[in-house]
C-alpha cells in the first residue's frame, strides 16, 4: 500500500525564484544604470578629446601664421618649424600627451614633434601619414595603434595670400592615455559596484520573499497539522496583513470553520441516524428471537411479533425518508426549477387538507394582503407549510386549535402559524430546528416524530434565501414564522 505524499517545509522553490526575480530585476536595474552612465561618460570624455585635437592644431596654424611660415609653402620646413613649436609655450603644453606632425601639399611629413617625457614610446614615433586625407576639411579618426587606441585629427595649412591655396597639413594624435585610465577605473569601479548591487539585491530579494511568504508558510505548516490533527487548527490572526495574502488567510479561516463545523454536524447527524434506528432494529430483532423460540406454535406472540415488527419497520421506513429529505433540502440549486408561487394559495390549500384530516382541530387562516408570490418550488413550500401545521397538531395538547396568518411585512413575505399547547422553554427554543432534537423525546416518539420535520423545513426555507423563526410561551403556545423574499408579480397586459 503507498503511503500518501508528506508535505514538507524544507521546500522553498517560491521562494528561490522570488529571491532570484527580486535580485534579477534590482541589479538588471542597476547594470542599465551603470552602462548609461558609462556610455554618458566615455562620450562626453571622447568629445572633450576631439575639441582638444582641433584645439592643438589650431594653436600650430596660428603660431606657424604669426611667425609668417604661411605666406609661401617653401617655408615650411622642419629648421623652420621646430624653433616655432618648440619656443611656443602653449604649444609645449599641449605636446605634454600629443603628437604634431607637419605634411606639404603633397602629404608628405615634415617633422614630428612629441613631448621628451613621452618620445620613446611607441606611439611618439609611430608614422601616421597613412591617416592623412589630403582634402579639405577636418577628420578625426580613432584607430588603434599597437593595441592602443588614439583620435587623430587635421587641420589643411592655408596660404595666407589668398586664403584658399593649402600648402600643407597639421596631423594631431591623442594617445587618449588619460581617457583609457579613466575609463578602465570607472568599469572597475562599477564592477566592484555590481558585486556589491549583486550580493545586496540577492539579500534584499531574499529577505522579501521571506517577508512575503511568511504567511504562506504558516498556512502551509497549518494545513499539515490540520491534516494530522484535525480541523482544530487556525492561523493566528494577529498576524494578519490587510492584503491579498490576508485575505487569503481570513478566506482560509473561514473555509477551516465552515469545514469544522460540517464535519461535526454530519459526525452528530451518523450518531443521532445510529441512535433512532438502533431503536427499531433492537425491537424487531427481540421479537424475531421471541418467534424463533416460541412464538411459531402460539398464534397470539405470533400475532403480536409481527404487528410489532411491522410498526418499527415502517417508523424505519419513514425516518430514512426524512433523511432523504433532508439530504435533498440541502441540496436546493437557486438556478433550476424555480416558480413564482401564491402563497395565500398555498396556504388556502394545506388549511384545507389538515380540516379534512383533522376534523376535531379548527384551522383558520387571517390573510393581511391578498395575491403575496414568492419565488419556491410549490411542493417546497406546500411541504415546509405542512411539517410546520402538523407539528402545531401533534404538540396542540387540549388546544384543538390551529391558527394561520400570511402577510407581507417591507419587501418579504411571512406565514406565522401558532398553536395553542403546552409550549417550549427558552433554553430548548433555539434547538428545536437541529437534526433528531425533541423537547420532549418520550412524548414525541408517542406521535411518531423523529424530529427532522424542522430541521427539512429549515433548509427549504434557507434554500430560498429565506428564514424560519420559532416564538413560544409556556402553556401559552408556540408560533413558527417562514420568511420568504417578496416577489411582485407584474400584471399582464391586455390587448
Amino acid at each position: 500500500m503507498t503511503q500518501p505524499n508528506t508535505f514538507s517545509l524544507k521546500s522553498r522553490s517560491l521562494k528561490f525564484k522570488w529571491t532570484f526575480g527580486a535580485s534579477a530585476a534590482i541589479f538588471l536595474t542597476f547594470f542599465l544604470f551603470s552602462f548609461a552612465i558609462y556610455q554618458g561618460i566615455g562620450s562626453m570624455l571622447l568629445g572633450e578629446k576631439n575639441t582638444t585635437i582641433k584645439s592643438a592644431a589650431t594653436a600650430a596654424s596660428q603660431a606657424l601664421y604669426i611667425n609668417g611660415l604661411t605666406s609661401s609653402a617653401s617655408n615650411l620646413t622642419s629648421e623652420n618649424i621646430g624653433p616655432v613649436v618648440q619656443g611656443s609655450k602653449d604649444l609645449s603644453q599641449r605636446l605634454e600627451d600629443q603628437v604634431l606632425v607637419f605634411y606639404d601639399a603633397k602629404g608628405k611629413k615634415i617633422e614630428q614633434y612629441s613631448s621628451s617625457i613621452f618620445k620613446n614610446r611607441d606611439y611618439a614615433t609611430y608614422d601616421y601619414s597613412s591617416y592623412l586625407v589630403k582634402e579639405p576639411g577636418d577628420p578625426i579618426f580613432k584607430p588603434t595603434v599597437k593595441g592602443q587606441q588614439m583620435v587623430i585629427g587635421q587641420m589643411p595649412i592655408v596660404d595666407s595670400a589668398d586664403n584658399s591655396t593649402i600648402i600643407g597639413y597639421i596631423q594631431v594624435i591623442n594617445p587618449m592615455t588619460s581617457y583609457n585610465s579613466m575609463m578602465g577605473k570607472l568599469l572597475a569601479t562599477m564592477f566592484l559596484l555590481g558585486a556589491v548591487a549583486l550580493f545586496i539585491s540577492g539579500m534584499l530579494g531574499y529577505l522579501l520573499a521571506q517577508n512575503f511568504l511568511n504567511p504562506l508558510t504558516r498556512m502551509a505548516k497549518t494545513m499539515n497539522d490540520i491534516r494530522n490533527n484535525g480541523f482544530q487548527k487556525r492561523i493566528e490572526p494577529t498576524n494578519i496583513t490587510k492584503d491579498e495574502i490576508g485575505e487569503l488567510t481570513i478566506v482560509f479561516n473561514d473555509m477551516m470553520e465552515q469545514i469544522e463545523r460540517s464535519f461535526e454536524q454530519q459526525k452528530q447527524f451518523v450518531e443521532d441516524a445510529s441512535h433512532e434506528l438502533r431503536t427499531p432494529v433492537q425491537i424487531m430483532e427481540g421479537h424475531l428471537k421471541l418467534l424463533t423460540r416460541w412464538g411459531k406454535d402460539d398464534p397470539e406472540v405470533l400475532d403480536e411479533s409481527l404487528n410489532a415488527s411491522l410498526t418499527e419497520l415502517e417508523r424505519m421506513k419513514k425516518l430514512v425518508q426524512e433523511m432523504l429529505d433532508l439530504s435533498r433540502a440541502e441540496q436546493i440549486s437557486q438556478t433550476k426549477e424555480l416558480q413564482l408561487v401564491c402563497v395565500n394559495d398555498v396556504a388556502e390549500q394545506v388549511r384545507r387538507n389538515f380540516e379534512v384530516m383533522h376534523e376535531d382541530f379548527i384551522f383558520t387562516l387571517k390573510e393581511d394582503d391578498k395575491d403575496l408570490h414568492a419565488l419556491i418550488q410549490h411542493n417546497h413550500l406546500e411541504q415546509v407549510l405542512i411539517i410546520i401545521v402538523d407539528n402545531a397538531v401533534k404538540y396542540s395538547g387540549d388546544g384543538k386549535q390551529v391558527d394561520m396568518h400570511v402577510f407581507k411585512e417591507d419587501d418579504k413575505v411571512k406565514v406565522a402559524i401558532k398553536d395553542y399547547g403546552v409550549g417550549i422553554s427558552k433554553d430548548e427554543i433555539d434547538k428545536i430546528f437541529n437534526r433528531f432534537y425533541r423537547v420532549d423525546k418520550a412524548r414525541s416518539r408517542e406521535v411518531g416524530g423523529n424530529g427532522l420535520g424542522l430541521a427539512i423545513a429549515k433548509e427549504l426555507v434557507s434554500g430560498y434565501l429565506g428564514s424560519i423563526q420559532a416564538e413560544s410561551e409556556d402553556n401559552v403556545g408556540t408560533t413558527i414564522t417562514i420568511t420568504l423574499p417578496l416577489i411582485e408579480k407584474k400584471e399582464e397586459k391586455t390587448s
